[in-house]
């Protein structure tokens, strides 16, 4: 009998858990009541900033949940989840370690963009928002590509 794939279970189910968490964020109105008004002028203060800021910090949560079994090393090379290039697929002594700074990688910058996103006034444009997250995101994807290249 075979044995039964554990880390591939754990793996699986984490991303299960990951994809629902991500479906009820995006259902949550952080203003479900009537939109606010300025107390200064008579028209509605937008809440679409507000909503995306939200969003945006629980993403930022997800990715650096996501980021701990990357870190943890508990994650075979698999070709769904983890930092996958041709060179990291091919062996497990780059797999692994790749992840793992990917991994840290991808948590420096969920928490860099969160806590901006937290800091940053409350009257910010959605396109800076937007902004927070991606460019500490692609930050850590550029420095995983380098260091998969310096383990080759």
């Amino acid at each position: 009998m075979d044995a039964i794939p554990v880390p591939e279970i754990v793996v699986g189910l984490f991303m299960i858990l990951v994809v629902a968490g991500i479906r009820a964020v995006w259902s949550i109105s952080p203003f479900p009541s009537a939109r606010p008004r300025d107390v200064r002028q008579s028209r509605p203060v937008s809440t679409d900033s507000h909503q995306t800021r939200a969003r945006l910090i629980a993403w930022c949560v997800i990715l650096a949940t996501a980021s701990v079994p990357l870190i943890l090393r508990v994650v075979p090379p698999n070709g769904i989840y983890g930092f996958r290039t041709a060179m990291t697929q091919s062996s497990r002594e780059i797999w692994y370690p790749a992840n793992a700074f990917a991994g840290w990688a991808l948590l420096v910058a969920a928490s860099v963009s969160a806590l901006l996103l937290v800091v940053l006034p409350g009257i910010a444009q959605r396109w800076l928002l937007w902004t927070l997250v991606l460019v500490p995101a692609l930050g850590a994807f550029v420095a995983s590509a380098a260091y998969v290249r310096y383990l080759t």
